[in-house]
């Protein structure tokens, strides 16, 4: 697994998050911000990056899917 590659990876980076998505990393931290998405911070003082786990951003996939009729 190369440096670039978060394919396998469980806890994702603000950025890669985004690009899982397929929304900007601003729209990302905004469903974070509101509670939509949980973040593991890795310290109190908030200057940590945040830990996104691929599981909850499936989880939010699976709640916002809706059917057209």
């Amino acid at each position: 697994m190369t440096k670039r590659d978060n394919s396998a990876r469980r806890l994702l980076r603000l950025r890669p998050a985004s690009e899982y998505l397929s929304v900007s990393p601003a729209t990302l931290r905004a469903l974070c911000q509101r509670g939509e998405i949980p973040v593991i911070r890795l310290t109190e003082n908030g200057h940590a990056p945040w830990l996104i786990d691929r599981a909850d951003l499936d989880g939010w996939i699976e709640r916002s899917k809706i059917r057209l009729e």
